[in-house]
């Protein structure tokens, strides 16, 4: 059965990584680099991709750890009759010759610690990804020799091996006390067994490399993180184990084609330098005092641009910085999991990507403001760069996700242009030198169109593409790298749009256009990182760390990250370790502390906006608010959708003032049915959003105020309630919002016991919520109120949902996506909607529900459908 992906740890040299399974296989390697050929690729295919595993016989289990703050991994193998410790790990000799490249030298050391134990050890070398099986040469007592076209590969042990073709076998008996060593040596001619001594010793100076370079680091992040400190030592670790010395490069992943989707096309070569990722990852490492590869990068960089004699940067480049990665398939390679095709190479190579260069900035701007020596060298090549951006930010390009079709005006690039030129304005000022011509007028044209073309209206966000309705989960990198505040209204509303219509079960998708690929991808793993990280600098404390606890659980407890994450399957999925996800999930986790540290400093809390009665409170009663919702309907709404400007000039804003100050001397215990609780809070959360509009003057969306349902609302007696708490808190039950996991209410609050349990699905279409695709002002009574309720349902579908029996499909309201209530799956939902519609129609749908396609309209958060003047 093949491992899950999660089921393998890394280790590697800063040349090279190998991946370890729990089972004890080393199923994934490459030589002599990172992004070589593979010579273990059983990871891509289980028959013909080679292997060196150490496995006990029989039954067994075993757990994977690694060694405290170190790359060295450990395997504890538990048998009837015994037990052992496989420890596997890539030696850091000094670097050899001119071209600074390394010894190869993986050493797997066995210790027996209990008992007896059975070993079968299978050495199965596979170059140049599995085309090429090697002659093996057995060396009795030694060890055994394997050559294929231009490699030798050594193998070392004096445990007894029989060859067969290809493979090396033996099977060892080992009892308790007992060690064995295996030496994996690359380009060595002959095996050459290594002294237990020596293997030690060897493991110490391995330890003590990591640990050296962890703790070096000068900002003690490991204070304040809580639970989630050893998630960010190992990002940190992840980090440097992809990095390639000595150029300073670091690959996004340590694999090539691991899927998106479980038997989709979507496999790609993480195995090379994205100027972007480790921009990024480089600049994560440096907020937690790691310099120096910052500072090697960027010298780097400036060494690629001056030779080139031109400005524009490859989005990516191979790890010794050569920059031919033209894209192949390997039809002899099955993938993983069956998920081909399997690809070497990337073809976004060349693609033109203008973002890359405002993640050079950052990191360059945060080098200089602790180093300003290095600016004679480093100052030219960033010259280069925001010319450039000055120059090319107009133009369309491939975007951040590099879709492989026709170059569009991704909002994205163009915000990293503006940080291009806003980090390249902050160096000249900070060390003194003049600005290139035209980057400041640049940087002001860039932030007045992204404003104007790439935020819309109707979803109240900022979006993919510039005149477009997509949402982008890089839209979170907009406050992130100071093109927006985090607490700007625009931002918060992106952010709720993102959590509404993107995430699920909290992880967000990048997007969910069509990109031109069949099927989809699963979550996306440094989205649901960058939500974190404007969560907890938005004041959403305790929703940030919930959601980085739901990452640390998909992280295991290696905490290694993938690409992404199936919710469904609970399963990650593409290429791993991604440093991608690893950088984020340091910034997120740092951010969440300081904003802990900083809440505890400055306590704050959202303020209700609370009616005041203009002539004193007279106690209003349920039927009154029926009354006065009823009048809002009748004489100023058309289709249901209230006239503001009408109802301002009827003195509509204090009337309703009035009766929801009145409630002050309410007691809630008068309610004493379902019927009349359901009525009254449904009819005062209407009344509560109506009051809200007209006393902040709204002019196109509830979105013009942060939080808005966090802050409508009224008082009942002793207890506040907001728009929020009344729908989500008392109608629902207690559940949270579409897009958020924790509820309204938090456990001990006396407002619990007004929560309706269970609760009727219907109240979603019965509460008015001053949006164009909100259910119309409805008003229920509680002598009719069932009847009200199928009543607003079959209003709402009838006016807002495409029940085409033709193509059988169903467009329904995105409020059927947002909540599970009216059903779980696509059957449910349809079976619901069924019950709510004409006779005909019904009749299709409850024959064959699941022959209905169900589609969701996307959701438009103006006041009305065309903004006021």
């Amino acid at each position: 059965m093949t491992n899950s992906i999660s089921d393998y740890g890394i280790i590697g040299n800063l040349q090279s990584v190998a991946l370890v399974g729990r089972n004890g296989a080393i199923d994934w390697l490459c030589l002599p680099h990172l992004d070589s050929p593979s010579v273990f690729a059983a990871l891509l295919d289980h028959e013909r991709g080679g292997t060196f595993s150490i496995t006990p016989e029989g039954e067994w289990d075993s757990t994977l750890s690694y060694l405290d703050d170190s790359n060295v991994l450990t395997a504890h193998f538990r048998t009837r009759n015994g037990s052992c410790t496989l420890t596997d790990f890539l030696t850091l000799p000094e670097p050899k010759g001119k071209d600074g490249l390394r010894d190869f030298v993986l050493l797997r050391l066995i210790k027996v610690d209990s008992g007896r134990i059975r070993l079968r050890v299978r050495f199965s070398p596979r170059f140049d990804y599995g085309r090429v099986t090697p002659e093996l040469t057995l060396h009795p007592g030694r060890g055994v020799v394997a050559r294929g076209g231009d490699n030798v590969l050594a193998l070392s042990c004096t445990g007894a091996l029989a060859v067969s073709g290809g493979d090396a076998e033996g099977t060892w008996e080992l009892r308790e006390g007992e060690r064995a060593v295996l030496r994996l040596h690359f380009g060595a001619k002959e095996p050459d067994p290594l002294a237990e001594g020596r293997a030690e010793h060897l493991l110490v100076q391995t330890l003590s490399f990591w640990r050296d370079w962890l703790h070096k680091s000068g900002t003690g992040f490991f204070n304040e993180l809580g639970p989630h400190r050893v998630p960010v030592t190992r990002s940190l670790l992840v980090l440097k184990l992809l990095c390639f010395e000595p150029q300073g490069t670091m690959a996004a992943a340590a694999t090539t084609s691991l899927p998106e989707t479980i038997g989709g096309v979507r496999n790609w070569d993480y195995r090379y330098s994205w100027v972007r990722d480790t921009a990024m990852a480089l600049t994560a490492l440096f907020e937690v005092g790691h310099f120096d590869e910052v500072q090697s990068y960027l010298g780097w960089l400036e060494e690629v641009i001056l030779k080139s004699r031109r400005n524009e940067l490859q989005v990516m480049y191979r790890m010794d910085g050569s920059g031919d990665l033209h894209e192949w398939e390997l039809p002899q390679l099955e993938g993983y999991r069956g998920s081909r095709p399997v690809r070497i190479g990337n073809q976004a190579s060349n693609q033109k990507q203008f973002s890359i260069y405002g993640h050079v900035l950052i990191a360059a701007h945060l080098a200089l403001s602790r180093n300003r020596d290095s600016a004679p060298q480093m100052w030219q090549g960033l010259r280069l760069m925001c010319d450039f951006a000055r120059d090319h930010w107009r133009e369309a390009d491939w975007s951040i996700w590099e879709i492989r079709g026709e170059p569009r005006h991704y909002v994205h690039s163009k915000v990293m242009c503006w940080v291009t030129l806003d980090r390249g304005l902050r160096i000249a000022r900070h060390l003194g030198l003049p600005p290139g011509d035209g980057w400041d007028s640049a940087r002001g044209d860039i932030e007045r169109e992204v404003h104007s073309r790439g935020w819309s209206e109707a979803r109240q966000a900022f979006t993919m593409c510039y005149d477009s309705d997509t949402l982008d989960g890089s839209s979170l990198l907009m406050s992130i790298s100071d093109f927006i505040p985090f607490d700007h209204p625009r931002m918060l509303a992106t952010v709720e749009a993102l959590r509404m219509d993107l995430a699920e079960d909290g992880f967000l998708y990048r997007y969910r256009a069509d990109d031109g690929l069949p099927g989809r991808d699963g979550t996306f793993l440094a989205c649901t990182l960058w939500l974190i990280t404007n969560l907890a600098k938005q004041g959403e404390i305790e929703e940030a760390d919930l959601l980085l606890g739901r990452v640390d659980q998909v992280g295991g407890h290696l905490h290694l990250l993938a690409e992404e994450y199936d919710p469904v399957w609970q399963e990650q999925l593409g290429n791993f370790p991604q440093a991608f996800s690893h950088e984020a999930y340091i910034v997120a986790a740092t951010s969440l502390a300081n904003a802990r540290a900083d809440e505890l400093r400055k306590p704050t809390s959202t303020e209700l906006i609370l009616p005041v009665a203009p002539h004193g409170p007279a106690p209003a009663t349920p039927e009154d608010l029926a009354a006065l919702l009823s009048e809002v309907a009748r004489g100023y709404a058309g289709e249901g959708h209230p006239d503001y400007p009408r109802l301002a000039a009827a003195g509509m804003r204090e009337r309703l003032a009035q009766a929801l100050a009145s409630l002050e001397s309410f007691d809630l215990d008068d309610l004493k049915e379902t019927p009349e609780k359901v009525s009254f809070w449904c009819n005062l959360h209407s009344l509560v959003v109506l009051h809200a509009v007209l006393l902040l003057k709204l002019q196109v969306s509830v979105k013009e105020v942060p939080k808005f349902y966090r802050k409508a609302g009224c008082r009942i007696g002793r207890e506040e309630f907001s728009a929020e708490a009344i729908l989500h808190g008392i109608l629902r039950g207690n559940r949270p919002a579409p897009g958020w996991l924790l509820p309204p209410l938090p456990p001990g609050d006396p407002r619990l016991r007004r929560s309706l349990r269970p609760s009727d699905a219907r109240v979603l279409f019965a509460v008015y919520t001053g949006t164009v695709s909100s259910p119309p002002l409805t008003v229920l009574a509680p002598d009719t109120l069932d009847a009200d309720l199928t009543e607003a349902v079959r209003h709402y579908l009838a006016h807002q949902a495409r029940l085409d029996l033709a193509t059988r499909k169903l467009v329904l309201p995105r409020i059927f996506k947002w909540f599970d209530a009216p059903g779980r799956t696509a059957h449910d939902v349809a079976v619901f909607v069924a019950d709510y519609t004409d006779d005909r129609t019904a009749r299709e749908i409850r024959e064959h529900p699941e022959s209905f396609a169900i589609e969701y309209a996307e959701y438009d958060w103006r006041l009305q459908a065309e903004p006021r003047r």
